[in-house]
């Protein structure tokens, strides 16, 4: 297994792990490599930072290897992520985009929200320069019946 530190052309960085050389060089040539957070297929090799063995005791979080058993799923990440937005953030329910462009616009308060928003507002939020960004959130099963 081969680890490599990689950017995009937007500068995100973001780490790559391939079954060996050929492996990254043909994923690379094919353009299969894109960014996590922007999908760009700009994306290139960067120094990465080595570990030395000099003798002492390697700090715990050297010591602890990382392990697909460590690497939380997509799905607790994403549970967690509802967590954080359903505690943190206020439910503007189908007001999303309605609140969104307020708060943008300084006719209220800035905070932090979610809500629901058709394609089409999600489309328009972005066109006045408001980040917008879809998450499932699941739906209440009780107020389903």
């Amino acid at each position: 297994m081969i680890i490599y530190d990689l950017v995009c052309d937007a500068e995100h960085r973001f780490e790559g792990w391939f079954k060996n050389i050929a492996d990254f060089e043909q994923q690379m040539s094919s353009g299969l490599l894109l960014c996590p957070m922007c999908n760009s297929q700009h994306v290139r090799k960067v120094p990465t930072a080595s570990y030395v063995n000099t003798g002492a005791p390697a700090p715990a979080t050297v010591r602890q290897a990382v392990t697909p058993d460590t690497v939380p799923t997509q799905r607790q990440m994403l549970d967690h992520l509802r967590q954080v937005i359903t505690e943190q953030f206020e439910n503007v329910g189908h007001k999303f985009a309605e609140e969104a462009k307020r708060i943008h616009y300084g006719e209220v308060e800035d905070r932090n929200i979610y809500g629901t928003a058709t394609a089409d507002e999600v489309t328009e939020l972005r066109e006045e320069g408001i980040t917008a960004i879809p998450v499932p959130i699941p739906l209440d099963k009780e107020k389903l019946n």
